[in-house]
C-alpha cells in the first residue's frame, strides 16, 4: 500500500548505510543564493553555452527551461539508484549495494542528509514501474533496456538562470562552493561558439514502433471493452518507439528535440556509460513550495493547423469536445484523491479547467489542482501519495496500472515516470515524464500515450499518438518503418 513505511529499526539502519557513504551535513550548514557576474560588453552567457561548458563533466544534469528557469549541475556528492529491489549507492565513502525499495531509500536520504539548507538538491527520475512498489501490480513487460527504476544525484550547488542573470544556488553543508570559481565557469562559457548541430538523420535505422499500428489499434479495442464490462473508466495507452542510436549522437539529438518542441520542463540527465534521460515535456506533475502543491495534469491533445485558420479550427475542435472534456476531469478527480491523502482537510481545490495549452506541435487543455500539505506530509509521503501521476495512468488508478500492465510490450521505464528536482529543505518541481527519451546499450525509445475513454476510436488515438511523436522523429531525422 502506498501508506506502508518501514519499521523505525529498518529505516534507521538505511540511514546508516547512507550516512556511510556521505556523512551528515556540518553542524549550521546554511543555503546561499549568489548573483553571478561576467565582466564585458557580451553580458552573461546563455543556458546552451554553459550546458557546452559542463556537459562532459561527471553527473551533468540540465534542467531545461522550467518555469522556475534553468538549473545546471555537474559532480554531485552522492548518486542514488534502484533497480529491482537492489539500490547502489556511491559517494566520498565508497560505493555500496544492498537491497531497498525506491521509496524508502528517497525517505532515507532525506533524513540522512537532512539540515543542508535549500541548497542541497536531488536530481533525476522516478521511473513508472516504481509504481510497482506501491500497489500490488501484474510483473511489468521485459526490462531490455536496464535503466535504473529510480537514479537520483545529490547535488550541493546549482548554476540557476531566470532569463536576465546567473545565481549560484549552493550550500556549505559538506564542501565549500565559491563563486569565484562560478563566474571562471561562466566567463569560458561565453567564450564558447554556438552549438554545432549535425544535419541529416541521427539515427542508424528506422524507428520500430512496439507495438505495431496493428497491435495498438487492437489493444486500443481492447481496452474499449474494459470500459465497456466496467473494469476501467480511462486508460493511458502506450506504445514505444525505438532506434539504434550511438551514444555520441544524444546531445545532438537533445538540441533538436528542444528546437523542434520547446519545452516548460525540458531535462538532459547524464547517467554514464552511454545511458541518458532526455525531455521535453510540457507537464506539471507537483511543484512544492513553502507547503503549497500544485499539479497540473494534461489531457486532451490537437496538433497545430497548417496556417492560422486551421489553427483556430482545432483549437475550436478541441475546447468544444465533450470526449476531452471528460477525459480531464475524471484524471483531475484523481489528482484531487492523491492531494487528498497528504494535504489539509478541505484545502485541496480546482484553480482551473481544461484551459487551452499550446505548444509548437501540439494544442492540449490543461488543469490546476492546489493544496496544502499536512506538517506531518514532507516530499517522500507525497510522492507516495501521488505516484505514479494521474494522467498516464488513468482511473480507476489502481486499475488502470494493472490494465496497462496487462496491454503494453514494452516497460515503461524513465518515461511515463517523474523528473526535476527535490529540495532537501522540502520543495521540489517533478514534471510528467511525458515526450521523454531514455537511451541505453546503444538504443534509444521514446513512448507516446493516449488516453482511452469509452468512445474512442483506435485510428484516432493512433493518430494522436503520431502527433505526440512528431518531435522526436523530426528531431532524430528518421520516420516509423511500415
Amino acid at each position: 500500500m502506498w501508506s506502508d513505511r518501514l519499521s523505525g529499526r529498518r529505516r534507521e539502519r538505511l540511514v546508516q548505510r547512507l550516512r556511510s557513504i556521505l556523512p551528515s551535513p556540518r553542524q549550521g550548514s546554511r543555503g546561499s543564493k549568489t548573483p553571478l557576474r561576467v565582466a564585458g560588453p557580451k553580458g552573461p552567457p546563455d543556458p546552451e553555452r554553459v550546458a557546452e561548458e559542463l556537459r562532459e563533466r561527471p553527473g551533468f544534469s540540465w534542467l531545461d527551461g522550467s518555469a522556475s528557469g534553468h538549473r545546471l549541475y555537474s559532480r554531485p556528492l552522492a548518486t542514488l539508484a534502484v533497480r529491482g529491489g537492489r539500490a547502489t549507492v556511491s559517494g566520498p565513502g565508497g560505493r555500496a549495494t544492498f537491497a531497498a525499495s525506491g521509496f524508502d531509500l528517497l525517505d532515507a536520504a532525506l533524513t540522512a542528509w537532512e539540515g543542508a539548507g535549500a541548497g542541497a538538491t536531488l536530481v533525476g527520475y522516478l521511473g513508472y514501474e516504481l509504481g510497482g512498489e506501491l500497489e500490488s501490480l501484474p510483473a511489468p513487460p521485459e526490462d531490455d533496456l536496464r535503466l535504473p527504476d529510480l537514479h537520483l544525484s545529490l547535488y550541493d550547488s546549482a548554476l540557476r538562470w531566470d532569463g536576465r542573470s546567473w545565481t549560484l544556488d549552493a550550500t556549505d553543508a559538506w564542501r565549500d562552493s565559491t563563486a569565484f570559481e562560478a563566474e571562471q565557469l561562466l566567463a569560458a562559457a561565453r567564450r564558447r561558439s554556438d552549438p554545432r548541430i549535425p544535419e541529416g538523420p541521427l539515427a542508424l535505422d528506422g524507428v520500430v514502433s512496439r507495438p505495431s499500428r496493428g497491435g495498438f489499434e487492437a489493444a486500443v479495442t481492447r481496452v474499449v471493452e474494459r470500459i465497456a464490462s466496467g473494469e476501467i473508466f480511462q486508460m493511458n495507452l502506450c506504445r514505444r518507439l525505438e532506434a539504434e542510436l550511438p551514444a555520441d549522437r544524444l546531445w545532438p539529438l537533445y538540441h533538436r528535440l528542444r528546437a523542434a518542441s520547446p519545452a516548460l520542463y525540458g531535462a538532459f540527465l547524464e547517467l554514464g556509460r552511454g545511458r541518458a534521460v532526455l525531455s521535453i515535456s510540457p507537464e506539471l506533475f507537483l511543484a512544492v513550495g513553502g507547503g503549497e502543491v500544485e499539479s497540473r495534469p494534461i489531457k486532451g491533445t490537437r496538433p497545430r493547423g497548417a496556417n492560422p485558420r486551421e489553427d483556430r479550427a482545432l483549437v475550436r475542435e478541441l475546447l468544444e469536445s465533450e470526449k476531452d472534456r471528460a477525459e480531464l476531469t475524471m484524471i483531475v478527480d484523481v489528482v484531487r484523491n492523491d492531494l487528498g491523502r497528504v494535504c489539509a482537510t478541505g484545502s485541496v481545490e480546482v484553480a482551473g479547467h481544461a484551459e487551452l495549452m499550446s505548444l509548437p506541435t501540439l494544442h492540449h487543455t490543461v488543469s490546476t489542482v492546489r493544496g496544502r500539505l499536512r506538517p506531518d506530509a514532507g516530499p517522500s509521503e507525497l510522492l507516495r501519495a501521488a505516484f505514479p501521476p494521474a494522467s498516464i495512468t488513468g482511473a480507476p488508478k489502481i486499475q488502470a496500472m494493472a490494465a496497462i500492465a496487462a496491454e503494453e510490450e514494452r516497460r515503461r521505464g524513465a518515461a511515463m515516470g517523474a523528473l526535476g528536482w527535490i529540495s532537501l529543505s522540502g520543495d521540489l518541481e517533478l514534471a510528467v515524464a511525458i515526450r521523454t527519451a531514455a537511451a541505453s546499450r546503444g538504443r534509444i525509445a521514446y513512448h507516446a500515450g493516449c488516453g482511452i475513454v469509452a468512445d474512442s476510436d483506435s485510428e484516432l488515438e493512433f493518430a494522436e499518438s503520431a502527433a505526440k511523436a512528431r518531435a522526436f522523429l523530426t528531431a532524430l531525422g528518421a520516420r516509423e518503418a511500415g
